[in-house]
């Protein structure tokens, strides 16, 4: 299943999707050739700006489920992947802020049909330039639900997969996200803690990946969701 595209600054384009099982077509030397379990992994295919060619394909994942929710391509070609994992073992890579799976209640009845049923949390990824290696990665959640709507804002296909990832000229990295968490990672926050059932959540981290620069709720006593997040220029 598609999930998530964006192009590179000379136009090609990557894909993110899942992959059910062995057998998707993955590139020789990339970071990962192997379907690693669970119900899906990620699967993350770039190919030339005509459509010709393929550049780059490869799986990315742990023993449980993910899901690529949203992806963007730094200016110097390497991708920056924001999505949700129901793995204790998704590749860790440089120094991670959380290198521990928080995991959750299952919520598999939740995700049509991909898993979950260690909870979620989600994942943040960056791959090399040529897809070659994981350069940094991380885990960010609490002890809930992280990162899949479940709640009455869920009306049509694939709503429990929303959120976004963008880069600001520094490389920070920015996610919007939704969390039914009570103990969801805050700094520097304008709202410390969980007002309803489901909050959005908005987060600002390092291009490492190694330090959380602000975190904040957003919401009321009903349900929110973190579906977008735009940077003034």
């Amino acid at each position: 299943w598609g999930m998530s595209a964006t192009p590179d600054d000379n136009g090609n384009l990557f894909a993110g999707g899942v992959a059910f099982s062995a057998g998707y077509p993955t590139s020789i030397g990339v970071y990962d050739e192997t379907f690693n379990g669970g119900v899906v992994d990620v699967s993350i295919f770039k190919f030339t700006a005509d459509g010709s060619g393929m550049i780059y394909s490869t799986y990315l994942g742990g023993a449980g489920s993910e899901t690529p929710n949203s992806m963007i391509c730094a200016p110097n070609g390497e991708l920056f992947i924001f999505g949700l994992t129901s793995s204790n073992n998704f590749p860790m890579a440089g120094t991670p802020y959380r290198s521990a799976f928080s995991g959750g209640p299952s919520v598999a009845a939740n995700a049509n049909g991909l898993g979950f049923s260690q909870g979620s949390d989600l994942f943040i990824a960056r791959l090399s330039a040529d897809g070659s290696s994981l350069i940094a990665s991380t885990y960010m959640g609490g002890t809930s639900t992280d990162g899949l709507n479940i709640s009455s804002l869920k009306y049509n296909y694939g709503d429990q997969f929303r959120g976004e990832i963008v880069l600001d000229d520094g490389g920070n990295v920015y996610i919007s996200s939704t969390t039914r968490s009570i103990d969801f990672p805050t700094v520097n926050a304008i709202q410390t803690s969980l007002s309803g059932p489901q909050d959005a959540v908005a987060f600002k981290m390092s291009p490492s990946l190694n330090s959380l620069l602000w975190s904040t709720y957003f919401g009321g006593v009903g349900s929110e969701t973190g579906n977008s997040i735009q940077l003034n220029s």
